[in-house]
């Protein structure tokens, strides 16, 4: 079973003074609609929070009051993503051999995807959720000109979730010290493990500015009423 990670401690420092996670589409609040979808699939075990340090009794009575019934712990984030991971994997239950980290800021994610996610992570041991790239990325030098250019179809979007077998991620996790990541594959990378990629099929965008939360509830919008017609 899965012990799934919420990160939601970021200091929403490109939202012009909003609390993304606090924010509400559809009446509910960002980070809870991203634990709902966890709620709702049968593989998750229980949900542990990273929440700001000022909020995390505030976070547990949302998850409460909002039915995640999963909820295992809030924990204070650490100053890093990394960190907020590390101190969430100490409320991790024994019984759970798989760990699954979610961005709270990516609410669109499917339960069907998440499933595909784990199901993958349950096959290969890793796998995260991803999207093709559909632009040319060209990889730039400091100096401002291009590098090189890598074949469009070699090229991912790394999403949320990321899932693991729990001893191979915290084996990983121990190696790599307090060295910093930007997402939670790059501690099984820098161990030379090896990493599955689950393409999605769901609109899920990380909310990172005060424009995508307009666009993330203009989606979610638009899917509540195409399912009524």
């Amino acid at each position: 079973m899965f012990s799934v990670i919420i990160l939601a401690a970021g200091e929403s420092a490109r939202m012009c003074g909003i609390n993304k996670q606090l924010a509400e589409i559809d009446g509910l609040p960002v980070f809870i609609r991203s634990a709902l979808k966890f709620e709702e699939c049968g593989k998750t075990a229980e949900i542990i929070i990273a929440a700001p340090k000022e909020y995390c009794e505030k976070y547990e009575r949302l998850a409460r009051d909002f039915g995640i019934t999963k909820i295992k712990a809030v924990v204070s984030g650490g100053k890093s993503r990394f960190e907020s991971v590390k101190n969430a994997l100490c409320c991790v239950s024994e019984e759970c051999n798989y760990i699954a980290v979610h961005d709270g800021a990516r609410p669109l994610i499917s339960t069907e995807d998440i499933e595909r996610v784990l199901n993958d992570a349950e096959r290969y041991g890793a796998s995260i959720a991803a999207a093709r790239a559909t632009d040319t990325v060209k990889i730039v030098g400091k100096d401002g000109f291009i590098r090189t250019t890598p074949p469009r179809e070699d090229v991912w979007y790394a999403q949320t979730p990321q899932a693991f077998k729990k001893e191979i991620f915290v084996r990983c996790a121990e190696k790599i010290g307090s060295q910093d990541v930007t997402d939670d594959s790059s501690v099984l990378e820098f161990c030379g493990e090896s990493v599955h990629v689950t393409e999605i099929t769901s609109c899920n965008m990380k909310i990172t500015r005060p424009e995508d939360l307009e666009a993330a509830r203009a989606i979610s919008k638009n899917k509540r009423s195409v399912i009524k017609k």
